[in-house]
């Protein structure tokens, strides 16, 4: 099944999401609206984004204390209802004219309630796309819930690159170690794998053997027989930061890698090579867990 419906938040408050992030959406958007042949003709097939943006409830207590609380709130309820309706334009100016598919709304929700919907609304989606501001907190809290409760897979990108982000997924790297995430990202993402030119899939290694590796060849394998260029090799890990180091070798369009975390008292505690892409994304990143 191609990924034809994707699921995009817009956050507004204490800052909006940055317009440049909005339009590196709508480009993939447009790169996954390919034509398709038919039985009868050949046609377009427009990918959706629906876009939600989420207008912050301000609640007393939750961000200031003290006499002149009344007036702040005003002033911040003020200032997120305007962020949520200037980027509700945006949006939809930027999709104006491409040959993608777009709703837009607005909610009004308090911070708890804010993750629920969201964590709602991407189950009934292909997929979410969210970008990330680099070492923040919120975003990180907003990621990992939808990543771990959602059900659906979750691509996450740098709201503010430090490099161009790629239109298109042509090369394809696959973090494998053989675990149920890893084979959950996998199948998340064929649709991508079966048109990507060049897939990388590689797993670090220690000095112990990997029983795994074998199933990253077979991997390969099977790709290479479907018509995809697909290799597999095994890298040395180093620490934490070994997916951030091939990525930055290899600079692939997407990287694809399975989750890692369980939650304990309502606080998710992850594996270290999660944690440490979606602190400082070094790209496009498709994760499932």
């Amino acid at each position: 099944m191609a990924i034809r419906d994707v699921f995009f938040p817009l956050l507004n408050y204490p800052e909006p999401t940055d317009a440049a992030a909005i339009a590196a959406v709508v480009d993939l958007a447009e790169s996954l609206s390919k034509p398709c042949d038919t039985a009868k003709a050949r046609r377009q097939v427009r990918t959706r984004i629906s876009a939600l943006v989420l207008e912050t409830e301000i609640e007393p207590g939750l961000y200031f204390e003290g006499a002149h609380v009344g007036e702040f709130l005003e002033a911040e309820a003020r200032k997120s209802a305007a962020n949520a309706k200037d980027l509700a334009n945006t949006f939809r100016e930027i999709a104006m004219d491409r040959p993608v598919l777009t709703k837009c709304r607005i909610e009004k929700r308090n911070p708890y309630e804010s993750l629920r919907l969201l964590v709602e609304e991407a189950r009934v989606h292909h997929m979410a796309v969210l970008p990330v501001r680099r070492n923040d907190s919120h975003h990180q809290e907003i990621a990992e819930r939808l990543i771990f409760e959602s059900g659906c897979p979750v691509l996450i990108f740098p709201e503010r690159p430090i490099r161009p982000l790629a239109g298109s997924f042509a090369n394809i790297a696959v973090a494998w170690d053989g675990s149920r995430p890893a084979a959950r990202a996998v199948g998340d993402a064929m649709p991508f794998l079966r048109h990507a030119s060049h897939v990388r899939i590689f797993s670090a290694t220690d000095d112990k053997p990997m029983p795994s590796a074998a199933r990253g060849r077979e991997f390969a394998q099977q790709l290479t027989s479907e018509g995809v260029d697909a290799i597999y090799e095994e890298v040395k890990k180093t620490d934490q930061h070994t997916i951030e180091s091939y990525v930055a070798a290899h600079s692939p369009d997407l990287l694809v890698m399975g989750a890692y975390g369980h939650s304990k008292l309502r606080e998710f505690i992850l594996g270290g090579a999660t944690r440490s892409v979606l602190v400082n994304p070094p790209g496009w990143i498709m994760l499932s867990h």
